[in-house]
C-alpha cells in the first residue's frame, strides 16, 4: 500500500507543477489574445495609411520583382497593389487573437483537470472526465481548421484517451464499492 500512496502522491506533486505551468500559459495567451484583437482593430482603424505607405513601397521599388520568388509573395504585391493589405493584416491579426482565446479555454480546463487530480485519490472521477473531454473536442476542431487530416488522427486519439478514462473511472467505481 505505501508503494500505492507513493505513487499517488507523485501523481498528486507533478498535478501541482502542471496547474502552475497551465495557469501561467492561460494568463500569458490571454494577454496575447488581447494584444492581437487589440492590434488588428487598430490596424484596421489606420488601414489607409498603411495602404498608401505599402503602395509606396512597391512604386518606389523598396519591395522588388526579384523579391516575388513565390506566389505568397505574388498575392501579397497584388494584395498592397489593390489597397488591402491593411485590412488582410488586420483579419489575420485578429483571427489570431481568436485563436489564442480558444488556447486560453483549452488551458483553463486543462488546470482544471490537474487541480481535479491534485485534489483527489484518483484521476479517474467523472468530473475529470468531463474536463477532459473540453479541451480534446476543443483542440480537435482547432486542429481542423487548419489540417483536416492531422484533426481527424488528433479526434481519433482523443476519443481513444477519454474511452481509457471511461473505463479507468468505471474500475475505480467497481473498486470503491468493493471496499
Amino acid at each position: 500500500m505505501s508503494g500505492e500512496n507513493s505513487r499517488i502522491e507523485k501523481i498528486k506533486k507533478s498535478s501541482r507543477i502542471a496547474l502552475v505551468v497551465a495557469n501561467v500559459t492561460k494568463i500569458l495567451v490571454i494577454v496575447g489574445a488581447v494584444a492581437c484583437i487589440v492590434g488588428g482593430i487598430a490596424i484596421y482603424a489606420c488601414r489607409d495609411s498603411i495602404n498608401e505607405i505599402l503602395a509606396s513601397e512597391i512604386v518606389n521599388e523598396a519591395i522588388q520583382e526579384k523579391d516575388m520568388e513565390s506566389l505568397e509573395r505574388f498575392v501579397g504585391i497584388k494584395v498592397v497593389e489593390s489597397g488591402q493589405a491593411a485590412q488582410v493584416l488586420a483579419r489575420k491579426i485578429i483571427a489570431g487573437g481568436i485563436m489564442l482565446i480558444g488556447m486560453a479555454v483549452v488551458l483553463h480546463f486543462v488546470a482544471k483537470i490537474f487541480k481535479g487530480i491534485q485534489e483527489s485519490y484518483t484521476p479517474f472521477r467523472p468530473e475529470i472526465i468531463r474536463n477532459l473531454k473540453i479541451p480534446l473536442a476543443l483542440i480537435t476542431v482547432m486542429e481542423l481548421t487548419s489540417s483536416l487530416l492531422t484533426g481527424l488522427l488528433i479526434g481519433i486519439a482523443s476519443w481513444c484517451v477519454v474511452n481509457i478514462f471511461e473505463y479507468g473511472c468505471e474500475l475505480q467505481r467497481q473498486s470503491d464499492e468493493t471496499l
